[in-house]
C-alpha cells in the first residue's frame, strides 16, 4: 500500500512517521508542494492508495486529485474513504467492543473545558470535567486535558478500558490507523484498535469500580 500524506498540520505529519513503521504499508510519500527530509516528495498523488489529511483542506486536495482520503473530520463526504480518525473516534472505536458503554469520553489537550460532570481518567490526566456532544450521530462526552497527555475512557458495567499517551501522539496514530479500515472507524473497531496498538497507543483494562 502506498500512502499519500497531505500536509495539513502536525497531526498529518505524525501520521506519516506512524504510518512508514506498519508493516501493512509499503511506501509513505507527501504530496507537495512540500519539504520533507524523511518522505520523498511527490508533485501528485499518481500511484497512491489513500491520501491521509486532516480538516476542510485535505477533503478539498483529496477531490482535486482524485484519491480516496482517510480524514479525522465527523462525517463522511464523497472521496472521503475513512472518517472519525481521531481521539473521538477512537474513544468510540473502544466503546463499540463493549456490550453496554455506560460512559464514553475523552480529554484531550486540543478539547475544550467541560461544563461539570467529572470522570476519573488515568493518570497522568486524572479527573476532567467533560460535557456531552454528538460526534457522528453518537454520544461522547468531551473535556479538556490539564496537560499534554490524551486519554480515552469506557466505563461498563463489568470493566472500564483506557487508553492514555501523549496527546499529538495519540491524535496522530488516531488518523494513521484509519489506513487500515474503511468507513467510520468505530464500524471496525477491532482492526482499528489492533492496528493503534500496533502503532503504540497504549491500552488498558479493569474490573469497573465507579461510573
Amino acid at each position: 500500500m502506498r500512502i499519500g500524506v497531505l500536509v495539513t498540520g502536525d497531526t498529518a505529519v505524525r501520521a506519516a512517521y506512524s504510518l512508514a513503521a506498519h508493516p501493512g504499508v509499503d511506501e509513505v510519500v507527501v504530496v507537495g508542494p512540500a519539504n520533507s527530509k524523511t518522505f520523498r516528495v511527490v508533485d501528485d498523488a499518481q500511484g497512491c492508495d489513500l491520501l491521509v489529511g486532516t480538516g476542510p483542506e485535505a477533503r478539498r486536495r483529496a477531490r482535486e486529485l482524485g484519491v480516496d482520503l482517510v480524514w479525522d473530520g465527523e462525517t463522511s463526504h464523497p472521496g472521503v474513504r475513512t472518517h472519525g480518525a481521531e481521539s473521538r473516534g477512537i474513544a468510540l472505536a473502544v466503546a463499540a467492543r463493549e456490550s453496554d458503554p455506560q460512559l464514553v469520553a475523552v480529554a484531550h489537550p486540543a478539547l475544550p473545558p467541560g461544563e461539570g460532570r467529572l470522570a476519573r481518567f488515568p493518570r497522568p490526566v486524572g479527573r476532567v470535567a467533560l460535557r456531552d456532544e454528538v460526534y457522528s450521530g453518537r454520544r461522547v462526552a468531551v473535556g479538556h486535558s490539564p496537560n499534554t497527555f490524551a486519554s480515552a475512557l469506557v466505563v461498563g458495567a463489568r470493566r472500564r478500558v483506557t487508553i492514555v499517551d501523549d496527546g499529538a501522539f495519540l491524535s496522530g496514530v488516531a488518523l494513521a490507523a484509519g489506513c487500515l479500515v474503511t468507513g467510520p472507524v468505530w464500524d471496525e473497531a477491532l482492526t482499528y484498535l489492533r492496528v493503534a496498538t500496533e502503532m503504540g497507543v497504549v491500552m488498558a483494562e479493569e474490573l469497573s469500580v465507579e461510573g
